[in-house]
């Protein structure tokens, strides 16, 4: 039996690598078809790849996940979770660190701190709560220099709102119900809230 797991365990784990790193070559080589808005493709969790970021047909940055401590990309992977995960997210002439911190050891909120270019522009939490729990709704809040806003979504669909001061600022979404091409708009193409409807994504979708 124990022969068994032995090889049964890193049959498993090379299966897996193989059928991520074949999905993460269909990330890379994604093109959007006939697109205004911003997307990419985002078909597997398992590699640290960097995921091609496009506005219309025309690649404009990146997003790459990974974890500050190869220990908790270990754990996240096993169970499947996204606890611990960070961001790096380029887009344009902006380069976002979206970095995975964690005030209290037990705290039921997940918490970043939020780099711009190299110098710290905020921070961001999970809200997880009673109320949303038993709504089925995901929030993360935002505090970014002075101003706060927040995204949320419904755990049983797909599209993400960014929400400030109760007017609609941004919108990412499944383009259909099989496709894994998430796109998002926003106003003013602002590349905060590009980088907020990313992180809501990349944690709970």
């Amino acid at each position: 039996m124990a022969l068994g797991c032995d090889i049964l365990f890193p049959t498993t784990a090379l299966i897996i690598y193989l059928v991520s790193k074949r999905m993460a070559g269909k990330e890379d080589n994604y093109q959007p078809p006939d697109k205004d808005g911003w997307s990419f493709y985002h078909l597997q969790r398992t590699l640290m790849n960097k995921k091609p970021l496009f506005k219309g047909e025309e690649k404009r940055g990146f997003i790459q996940q990974y974890f500050t401590q190869r220990w908790q990309y270990v754990v996240s992977d096993i169970f499947d979770l996204r606890w611990y995960l960070s961001l790096r997210i380029y887009i344009e002439e902006d380069s976002f660190d979206v970095r995975w911190k964690r005030s209290r050891g037990f705290s039921q909120q997940e918490q970043w701190l939020i780099y711009k270019n190299g110098i710290v522009i905020g921070k961001a939490n999970t809200v997880m709560n009673v109320k949303n729990m038993s709504k089925l709704k995901e929030v993360i809040f935002f505090e970014i220099e002075e101003e706060t806003w927040a995204t949320n979504a419904l755990t049983v669909t797909s599209s993400i709102s960014l929400m400030r001061d109760n007017k609609k600022e941004g919108l990412l979404r499944r383009n259909h119900l099989i496709s894994n091409v998430q796109s998002i708009n926003v106003t003013d193409d602002r590349s905060e809230y590009i980088m907020s409807l990313i992180l809501h994504s990349y944690y709970f979708k």
